[in-house]
């Protein structure tokens, strides 16, 4: 028999998450800039008009707005590492963190509940947004110039954060390995490989690679205490599974 369409399992935060950004995206990259706007715009001078026009490279002002970096005005205010999560560079970068929001944002949800998993998405994204670049440009001190040039935008701070607390649960629980759909497991090693060696293939590769490895902490730091502590209805959900088997 086939399974009735049930959109209630589709109602998520990580899902309305990716509402939010594509929507902001659309509206970012297609808003016509007004007469006489001087502030930051995705218009590609050495490219046709046409293509600009195609690819959203027409409009620019919610990035001036809500983007993080020292090339914008008042682009470094504090709120704007809050607000720079739902910026995109391009297309690909989009779709990459949907992709990473829908498989592995929406396991971690679904494991930990959404309200553990909202907190940690922009508590993680906030935190990496102050240490990730400056990191990086001590370890890369020759790209210190050109780092500081780029805007920094985009959600994958917050989804790597939610990757580690799905890792860290599995490393103190291996058997709910076992929990995990194919398509999850797939598309979530296919996002970090994306995201951090395709989407932005050079330079920022490094980068990417210090934002992921401090999403990868952050989420353990966040799951650990749940787990030592013997607190939280996942571990106690885990921990009944396994007695269930030691019974066996």
């Amino acid at each position: 028999m086939k399974e009735k369409f049930n959109i209630k399992k589709y109602i998520t935060v990580c899902n309305l998450i990716i509402l939010v950004i594509t929507l902001i995206y659309l509206l970012d990259r297609y808003i016509p800039l007004p007469d006489g706007y001087t502030g930051f715009t995705w218009w590609m001078e050495d490219t046709s008009p046409a293509i600009n026009y195609i690819f959203g490279n027409c409009g620019g002002i919610i990035t001036n707005k809500m983007a993080l970096g020292p090339t914008l005005q008042n682009g470094t205010a504090i709120y704007r590492h809050l607000t720079s999560i739902f910026i995109h560079g391009g297309l690909l970068h989009l779709i990459a963190n949907i992709i990473g929001l829908y498989y592995a944002g929406n396991y971690v949800e679904k494991k930990f509940g959404f309200l553990l998993a909202l907190v940690s998405f922009f508590l993680i994204a906030f935190a990496e947004s102050f240490i990730t670049d400056p990191l990086f440009m001590a370890i890369a001190p020759d790209k210190a110039i050109e780092t500081s040039n780029y805007i920094t935008c985009g959600s994958s701070g917050g989804i790597f954060g939610l990757m580690g607390m799905g890792l860290a649960s599995l490393f103190f629980n291996t058997k709910s390995f076992k929990e995990i759909d194919k398509s999850t497991l797939t598309m979530s090693l296919f996002y970090g490989i994306t995201t951090t060696y395709i989407v932005d293939f050079g330079w920022t590769t490094v980068c990417h690679n210090v934002a992921l490895i401090l999403g990868l902490i952050f989420g353990t730091i966040i799951i650990l205490p749940f787990y030592i502590l013997k607190k939280g209805k996942f571990y106690t959900k885990d921990n009944q599974e396994l007695n269930k088997d030691d019974k066996l």
